[in-house]
């Protein structure tokens, strides 16, 4: 499933409480009754159950404190795109999505790194709302039934309903907010499509050069299949010669139906795929035949074979319009991101965008 968003992260350390060191029955020196080992059971439970009431109390504080940071984040505008807000809290969930480019796991960013990260996701969060701002203008709404779809998807992925609201709640959303990022992750994918996977083209004279110039990456192999009736040649050459003579003249009675043979363990049938580099000597007898034939006893290294063709399509060059697909990458990824750099450059002209000093309250 496409990703809808990276949750704020705050760091949070979790200490285990552990249990006091007892000595336990069968250790020397430890010589307990039946009933206090009871007790020690009875207590271990308790201070078990302690511990978890403490755990629990710790986890729902930090939630909390997890929830008042998200809220405060929320208010701290650090930019407008004409009148639009975006805040601290997205800009944290934006430097998260960067922040793989730029560092490594478990590896800490430089104040150096952490600007250039901030730098790119606050661009990155200004673009979109510039690009969603168009989308609304030239009037692009997703179809309801597919938010609907994506959202059911979620729901999906996290399993149960107590999971799902757990997901939200980790995420500081409630199910309208989910839906409301889910629309406007669409819209911003259907703008995008319009103005620059869609007016981008490669031009293909330009394919056409890259064809004639990389022409000998474009063939197509041979693709030779056989019918394969294999005798190992083990220690005794001479009988498995013997064999394979005896298996060639039972074929040929059989109308040439290499499958009509009765299998006793000293030789196998299989389809197979000739190549050149790895059957030399099969190769070599399948560029002599045609389509049904059938050949004579042929050794190679392992054994002896007996071969009926059932495909031969020879090594051919492919055409321009065969590759055409394989070409266009190399020319339409760039041509894309030069788009992509133009939209952004007309979209910032014509906008209203303050970048707002730190701690700015809306």
């Amino acid at each position: 499933m496409r990703k809808i968003f990276v949750a704020l992260t705050i760091a949070v350390i979790m200490t285990a409480p552990g249990l006091t060191g007892r000595p336990f029955a069968g250790e020397p020196g430890a010589k307990i009754s039946a009933e206090e080992q009871k007790g020690e059971r009875a207590e271990v439970k308790a201070e078990d159950a302690k511990a978890a009431e403490v755990r629990k109390a710790e986890e729902a504080k930090q939630a909390g404190a997890e929830k008042k940071a998200a809220e405060e984040a929320k208010k701290n505008i650090v930019a407008r795109v004409n009148g639009a807000e975006i805040n601290m809290f997205m800009l944290v969930r934006a430097m998260n999505m960067v922040a793989s480019k730029y560092i490594k796991e478990g590896e800490e960013a430089s104040p150096e790194t952490t600007l250039k990260i901030r730098k790119e996701a606050l661009d990155k969060l200004i673009f979109e709302e510039l690009a969603v701002q168009e989308a609304i203008r030239q009037g692009i709404n997703p179809a309801p039934e597919a938010i609907d779809e994506v959202l059911a998807q979620v729901r999906k992925n996290v399993g149960t309903e107590e999971a799902y609201r757990e997901y939200l709640d980790n995420a500081n959303l409630t199910e309208d907010s989910l839906k409301k990022l889910i629309e406007r992750s669409q819209r911003y994918e259907l703008i995008t499509a319009r103005e620059v996977y869609g007016k981008v083209k490669v031009d293909e004279k330009l394919l056409q050069a890259e064809y004639e110039k990389e022409k000998g990456r474009f063939v197509l192999p041979d693709n030779f299949v056989v019918e394969d009736v294999f005798i190992l040649q083990g220690k005794d050459e001479e009988a498995a010669r013997t064999k394979a003579d005896e298996l060639l003249q039972t074929i040929r009675k059989k109308n040439n139906d290499v499958w009509k043979l009765v299998l006793d363990g000293t030789f196998i049938v299989r389809k197979l795929n000739v190549r050149q580099e790895k059957h030399p000597e099969l190769y070599k007898a399948v560029s002599n035949m045609k389509v049904g034939d059938l050949s004579s006893v042929i050794k190679d290294k392992d054994g002896f074979h007996i071969i009926k063709v059932t495909k031969k399509e020879p090594s051919r060059q492919l055409t321009f319009e065969e590759t055409k697909s394989s070409l266009e990458p190399k020319f339409l990824v760039p041509a894309q991101e030069q788009r992509r750099e133009e939209w952004k450059r007309e979209l910032r002209e014509k906008a209203k965008i303050e970048i707002l000093p730190e701690g700015t309250k809306n």
